[in-house]
């Protein structure tokens, strides 16, 4: 029999899951509202999944090396792309002036009237 749309077994997993978190958030709860904590940890709960991800990001450029998969990434990422968009750009502003300078392009027929 489903209830909800989902099966039993579904059901249980999602009640499962959400008795896990109310046990975790009253375990928080219970630890961030301690009275008895130190003075220099209050409102603080420490997390030493969180503490290594922050230990993780500062570190991270202390153990970076340079390899030759991370600079071919770099190279397709950041300069390929910066170049080949300059191309674009200054191909297109030679092709529109070559226009306008020969006469193809008529003064009311331009894009940027003002400029």
């Amino acid at each position: 029999m489903a209830n909800y749309g989902i099966s039993e077994n579904e059901l249980n997993l999602v009640k499962q899951q959400a008795a896990r978190r109310a046990a975790l958030r009253k375990e928080f709860l219970m630890q961030r509202t301690n009275p008895f904590k130190h003075a220099s940890e209050a409102g603080y709960v420490f997390d030493p999944a969180i503490q290594n991800f922050m230990s993780m990001k500062v570190t991270s450029y202390d153990h970076f090396r340079p390899n030759r998969r991370n600079s071919i990434f770099g190279i397709c990422a950041i300069v390929i792309p910066m170049l080949s968009y300059g191309y674009l750009v200054w191909n297109e502003r030679n092709t529109r002036e070559q226009k306008i300078r020969s006469g193809e392009l008529v003064y009311r027929d331009r894009m940027f009237k003002f400029a």
